[in-house]
């Protein structure tokens, strides 16, 4: 990686973006619960977007599309449950904290991402021939995105629900 020539630039923006990333989820902030659907909705429409201006995917790619998705439902499940959600018990205000672990496993999906994307733009070869489908790869990690986004809010919405009813019978304050 040679800095003076520009090539480390590719790999430096990146990290610094992961840095951003991970500093602002480490803090507590407030957290709005009846707008935890317009992110993912959001999401939903970019892919489905995207996808719609593509030629129908054979089976092998929505054989990818459906695990992409199941992955990123997964791995959005246990962020979500990572998340620390508190209430405040006279307000109703919820605050929201992301977890180390939860937090890391952001970078590691991530490193996984460039280093597909690196593999996929090297030239990589297929083990079976034939070409590499980059838009079907690009597809799937949007739909590991919008697995994750989506799943993760339903999660922590749940846990919302479940804070605001503890909180109006006098109950917890801590999911």
């Amino acid at each position: 990686m040679d800095l003076t020539t520009g090539r480390a630039l590719p790999y430096i923006v990146p990290l610094l973006i992961l840095a951003l990333i991970l500093r602002r989820n480490l803090r507590a902030r407030s957290l709005k619960m009846e707008r935890l659907w317009v992110y993912p909705a959001i999401l939903l429409l970019a892919t489905g977007s995207a996808m719609y201006s593509e030629p129908p995917p054979g089976l092998v790619s929505l054989i990818g599309f459906a695990v992409a998705l199941a992955a990123g439902g997964l791995i959005g499940w246990y962020r979500g449950r990572l998340t620390r959600i508190t209430i405040d018990p006279a307000t109703h205000e919820f605050t929201s904290q992301a977890s180390i672990a939860g937090t890391l496993l952001i970078g590691v999906v991530f490193a996984l991402r460039y280093g597909v994307k690196m593999a996929v733009t090297g030239g990589a070869a297929l083990p079976f021939g034939g070409r590499v489908d980059v838009a079907g790869i690009t597809d799937g990690l949007m739909l590991l995105a919008v697995g994750m986004m989506s799943v993760q809010r339903v999660e922590m919405f749940l846990r919302c629900q479940k804070l605001l009813s503890e909180a109006r019978d006098g109950g917890g304050a801590v999911a």
